[in-house]
């Protein structure tokens, strides 16, 4: 079209004495397409008529005409003839996205700021394939509660999975709540306190067998500025009164050791496959830490497609502690990962177990939706779980692919739970 109105323009341009029953003969032709070689034959009599007029000008007209009656031939042929389906489209194994941070779970109120997610394949020695994604997140935010976040966290596989390096860099000004330790403690005891504190964590994974690595996992955590507030006034802290492990902050450094089986398809939202990570940890003044204790970790999660884009997910999880826990590390029940309806260190102990149920589907374009439910709760012994004081979360969420092609998601979750709901704005999967 763009063609055929320039070449109309033109022409009456140059032959002005015909110019209105030049013009009369192009919406013709423009209407009928398929019959262009009446409305040629017209253009080819009109043109012998005002030959006088346009001897200076007849090359260019007829050159633009053939052309035009040419392209109008291509552009029917092409309607006939059948698409290409040998088309393949290259998937993109790398690139940044910056976008805007905007969260909110019921510790931090909201958040935002600013974030740089980047993602690459890298490419196989052995065979044409890619390794899985590889994951580094840059993130910096302020809250409604004043606290700030800058993280800087990574999983990547190098070239053929030979080794998965994790790790992440973190600063943190923390305004955080605590109730008392135990899985029945009342809301009536909250006292809100506050820290920052740097960290670092480094894991170097080998692999050891199909989708399977092992390796050492260093982290370390300084905890300083703390500040304590009563309870109300009448009641002074019970961090302070107990003198729980932390109240004056305090270095948590240890080394363990991380063995993974990780079969998932896509890191980031995966429909098969399995995770299961097992680690222990020993904290304490050998490692420069100010914290003696042994930490015990199980993360099992496995993923069903029931048809394309739909996918059944399970995840349990243990958090064992022994020895002097300081309260930022204790194992708790609730936040954005498990029991979502229950607010982060709403329900603290030694240990952990819960196990989780979440079924992903898609809706229209980038958005999605998820159904959830859980179980679980904190303890010191075995016997201190009953059914009275059990904690049950069930809810659903909203999805939006940042990336659709790697499947990068935000998510918007809302968890009940038995002191109502709780709801998150989060980067990626809760599991």
């Amino acid at each position: 079209m763009p063609l055929h109105r320039t070449a109309r323009e033109y022409i009456c341009e140059k032959t002005s004495p015909g110019k209105h029953q030049l013009t009369l003969l192009f919406p013709n032709f423009l209407q009928a397409k398929s019959r262009f070689i009446p409305v040629t034959t017209q253009i080819y009599r009109y043109t012998l008529f005002q030959i006088g007029y346009m001897n200076r000008n007849l090359l260019t007209i007829c050159v633009l005409v053939l052309c035009l009656a040419l392209g109008t031939t291509s552009h029917v042929l092409a309607q006939n003839q059948p698409a290409d389906t040998t088309a393949t489209k290259v998937e993109k194994t790398r690139g940044v996205i910056p976008i805007p941070v905007l969260y909110y779970t019921p510790d931090t109120k909201l958040g935002f700021g600013a974030a740089l997610l980047g993602f690459f394949k890298l490419k196989n020695s052995e065979d044409e394939g890619y390794t899985r994604l590889s994951q580094v997140r840059l993130i910096a935010d302020y809250t409604l509660r004043k606290q700030t976040d800058q993280l800087l966290d990574w999983a990547v596989f190098t070239r053929d999975e030979k080794f998965l390096l994790r790790g992440e860099l973190r600063h943190r000004v923390y305004i955080d709540r605590f109730y008392g330790i135990g899985n029945d403690t009342p809301e009536s005891d909250e006292e809100i306190y506050e820290y920052d504190y740097v960290s670092a964590r480094l894991a170097a994974l080998k692999k050891v067998g199909a989708k399977t690595f092992f390796g050492p996992d260093f982290q370390i955590a300084n905890y300083y500025n703390t500040k304590l507030n009563p309870i109300n006034a009448d009641r002074e802290s019970q961090l302070l009164t107990q003198q729980i492990p932390g109240y004056q902050g305090g270095v948590n450094s240890g080394l363990g050791l991380v063995f993974l089986l990780d079969s998932r398809d896509n890191v980031a939202f995966a429909s098969s496959g399995t995770y299961l990570e097992m680690s222990g940890y020993r904290f304490g003044s050998t490692f420069g830490g100010d914290f003696g204790y042994n930490n015990f970790n199980l993360d099992f999660r496995k993923y069903f497609q029931l048809k394309p884009n739909h996918v059944l997910a399970h995840n349990t999880s243990f958090n064992l502690n022994n020895g002097a826990i300081p309260v930022m590390r204790m194992a708790m029940a609730g936040g954005d990962r498990i029991l979502r309806g229950y607010a982060k260190n709403r329900f603290l102990e030694d240990n952990f177990a819960g196990t989780q149920m979440e079924y992903r589907f898609p809706l229209f374009w980038r958005f999605g939706m998820a159904a959830f439910a859980g179980i679980g709760d904190v303890f010191d012994k075995p016997n201190d779980v009953r059914f009275s004081t059990l904690k049950y979360s069930i809810g659903s969420g909203l999805r939006y692919a940042l990336n659709p092609e790697q499947k990068l998601n935000i998510r918007v979750d809302i968890g009940y739970g038995r002191e109502g709901a709780n709801f998150y704005v989060m980067i990626g999967e809760a599991f």
